[in-house]
């Protein structure tokens, strides 16, 4: 059996630099120089159905068809007409495909995949820490404004009793006064 040859990403043709990003059309650039590596497509034909799709569509829009080409190494979907992995530079073609699912291929693409497992784990940990913590300052914003609430409460049901208080010990006077008046009459 064949050794796979080592995996060599992409490099840009201008600085060889081997980071890429996308610009704001689409374009696949070089991060470093700015150098155009490839463009988008206006639209990609579903070879099942025949519709047309906007050329982000990884899948179908009619009959769900993936569009896109799956890394056969790292599980990365790419866009449509792809033909080298824009993760980790695996060729997307069938004999890629069968040599990574077997001895050294397999054993490269199952590290690369736990390997985007365990960044993933981080970033979602690190996602669920921040919405723990927005989370826990909201409900500590929501019991101080409920003690707020409270504690104005207890001050208008006490202003009310001293006011009731008030008028009783005013009807009271009144009551005695006027019973006092009337026996001296």
């Amino acid at each position: 059996m064949a050794r796979m040859a080592q995996l060599k990403p992409i490099t840009c043709s201008e600085c060889g630099g081997s980071n890429f990003e996308h610009d704001a059309e689409g374009n696949l650039v070089c991060a470093f120089c700015g150098t155009k590596f490839a463009s988008p497509r206006e639209k990609v034909l579903c070879p099942a159905c025949g519709a047309e799709n906007p050329a982000e569509a990884l899948k179908c829009m009619k009959c769900g068809l993936n569009l896109g080409r799956i890394c056969p190494a790292c599980n990365h979907v790419n866009p449509p007409g792809t033909e080298v992995c824009m993760n980790c530079a695996t060729p997307l073609d069938a004999l890629a495909a069968v040599q990574m699912r077997r001895g050294e291929g397999k054993r490269i693409s199952d590290s690369l995949r736990e390997q985007a497992l365990v960044a993933q784990k981080g970033a979602d940990m690190a996602y669920m820490d921040e919405q723990r913590r927005q989370i826990d300052a909201e409900e500590t914003a929501r019991q101080q404004q409920l003690a707020r609430q409270a504690a104005r409460s207890t001050r208008e049901q006490r202003l009310i009793m001293l006011g009731l208080a008030a008028v009783i010990l005013c009807l009271v006077a009144a009551v005695v006064l006027f019973s006092t008046v009337s026996h001296m009459h």
